[in-house]
């Protein structure tokens, strides 16, 4: 058997030392540290739950659940404390976490405002926001102009901020609120919007009178003071989700292959709305 000479021993402890070094040097690279500072103070504002308890400073921040990050610069690009019974505000330290592009805190206790900094206006990366399930309350701030927006089932309350007209939204859902006022900014033919999600709010506004998105192919509009009638685009459209029930509107409902398929309880509760699947429209 061939023995291996001393100095062969020392070349393969180099190797290793070479690697390790290299190893840690990569670690320390995948955790930026000012936002590892900002992690943990959003750990500490939330109460410190067991959950994260592996948020520490042993370890480096891009390894930690709910954690992603930017595999060049270390930066943190996505939060996630899902459905964890956290109860206590918006962190303000993950103002500080400026690389974001995905913030996600559905299905908490959070509780009081939305907080102004979650937008491309301080996050300017950040295009992927979701709140719901929470108990967040009071207006939508006109920052919150994210691709993604997802505030479902909270206690916010007045209108729509003028700045939504003009943001690129491609999801929002905003169902299950006690929001008011007019929503038709969000319409526009040329818009990206492909899913609006609207349902059991206050809105009013006549539908008769907007643009359907080209790209849109989701329409939750149901339980609102909706008026007016169904814009006839509306026929030609490969409808995925398609609900306008107990709304205000009247006229005859535009005949196409999808608007059928969802049947009469996605028409139903209307002011005076007519022809299939409803009854006939009257002569």
């Amino acid at each position: 058997m061939e023995l291996t000479r001393p100095r062969d021993s020392v070349a393969m402890l180099l190797a290793v030392l070479v690697v390790s070094a290299a190893v840690a040097r990569s670690d320390s690279a995948l955790c930026d540290k000012s936002d590892k500072a900002a992690l943990l103070a959003v750990k500490s504002a939330l109460g410190n739950p067991p959950a994260l308890s592996g948020w520490n400073s042993t370890v480096a921040c891009c390894s930690w659940e709910g954690i992603s990050c930017n595999a060049t610069t270390g930066r943190v690009t996505e939060l996630t404390v899902f459905a964890l019974n956290i109860s206590a505000p918006v962190p303000d330290a993950i103002a500080n976490l400026t690389a974001l592009q995905t913030v996600n805190f559905a299905y908490n206790r959070l509780y009081g405002s939305i907080p102004a900094f979650l937008g491309p206006h301080a996050l300017p990366d950040l295009t992927f926001l979701r709140l719901d399930g929470n108990r967040v309350t009071g207006t939508i701030p006109p920052t919150v102009t994210v691709f993604t927006l997802s505030l479902v089932g909270n206690r916010l309350t007045g209108p729509l901020p003028a700045t939504f007209g003009s943001a690129n939204f491609g999801d929002v859902d905003l169902t299950d609120n006690q929001l008011t006022g007019d929503a038709s900014m969000l319409f526009g033919a040329k818009k990206q919007l492909n899913a609006l999600h609207l349902s059991r709010n206050r809105f009013k506004f006549d539908l008769g009178r907007v643009e359907l998105p080209e790209a849109m192919d989701i329409l939750e509009i149901d339980h609102n003071l909706v008026y007016g009638s169904i814009p006839a685009a509306a026929a030609a459209r490969k409808w995925l989700a398609f609900d306008i029930s107990y709304n205000q509107l009247c006229g005859p409902i535009p005949q196409g292959r999808y608007t059928h398929r969802f049947g009469a309880k996605h028409f139903a509760g209307n002011k005076c709305l007519c022809d299939r699947p409803l009854p006939p429209c009257k002569s």
